[in-house]
C-alpha cells in the first residue's frame, strides 16, 4: 500500500505514536528518549527533504530539545515505558515520514537516553546553541546551522558497549541473570 508522499508538516504527536506504535514493543521508550527521537525525526527531514517534519515548537528543555504537545502527553509515564494501547493503532504517515522515522529509530532507538542526550546536548548543536543565547525555542534556522546536521550516531556509548559485551560474551550476560 502506498501513501500520500508529500512533505506537509504533520503534528509531532502523531511523530511520536507513530514511533510507539511501530517500536514500541522492540525498545525500551520513556517519555524523554521518545521526545529525543522525535527531534531526531526532525533534523532527518531537514537533512533529507529540505523541510521541517513537523511545525511544533522545540523548546530548549533542561537537559536537551523538549517537544511541549509530546513531552505534556507521556509525562504521567514518568520514567517508566511508554505504553498505550490507542497508538497501536495509528495510522501510518506519508511515506517519506515513515522514512525517516525508520531511519531514525533505527540508528537512535538502541541508545540509550543518557546516549540520545549527550548526542542532543553536544556544545556545537542546535539545543546548546539555542540554550547560549538565551532562547527558549530551538528554531529550524538552529538546527540547520548547527553541527547536528551533519552529526552521526556516536560508536563510543553505553548502549554499544553493552551490545560488544553481549557479543562478546554471550554466556556471561545469561549467566549474570541467572545468579
Amino acid at each position: 500500500m502506498t501513501h500520500d508522499t508529500t512533505a506537509a508538516p504533520i503534528p509531532a504527536l502523531r511523530i511520536a505514536r507513530r514511533i510507539i506504535a511501530s517500536y514500541g514493543d522492540t525498545y525500551f521508550l520513556t517519555n524523554l528518549k521518545l521526545n529525543l527521537l522525535v527531534y531526531w525525526c526532525q533534523v532527518a527531514a531537514l537533512r533529507r527533504v529540505d523541510a521541517p517534519l513537523f511545525t511544533d515548537g522545540v523548546t530548549v528543555g533542561e537537559c536537551g530539545p523538549v517537544v511541549p504537545h509530546v513531552w505534556e502527553a507521556y509525562e504521567h509515564f514518568g520514567l517508566r515505558m511508554v505504553r498505550e494501547r490507542d497508538e497501536w493503532q495509528e495510522e501510518p504517515l506519508n511515506d517519506d515520514a515513515e522514512a525517516i522515522i525508520a531511519h531514525v529509530v533505527g540508528r537512535c532507538a538502541p541508545l540509550t537516553a543518557v546516549d540520545l542526550l549527550a548526542l542532543s546536548s553536544a556544545d556545537d548543536g542546535a539545543w546548546s546553541r539555542a540554550r547560549a543565547h538565551g532562547s527558549a525555542y530551538v528554531s529550524i534556522d538552529d538546527i540547520l546551522t548547527s553541527a547536528d546536521m551533519r552529526r552521526a550516531v556516536p560508536t563510543h556509548t553505553l548502549a554499544h558497549c553493552v551490545a560488544d559485551v553481549t557479543h562478546a560474551y554471550p554466556n556471561a550476560l545469561r549467566l549474570l541473570e541467572r545468579s
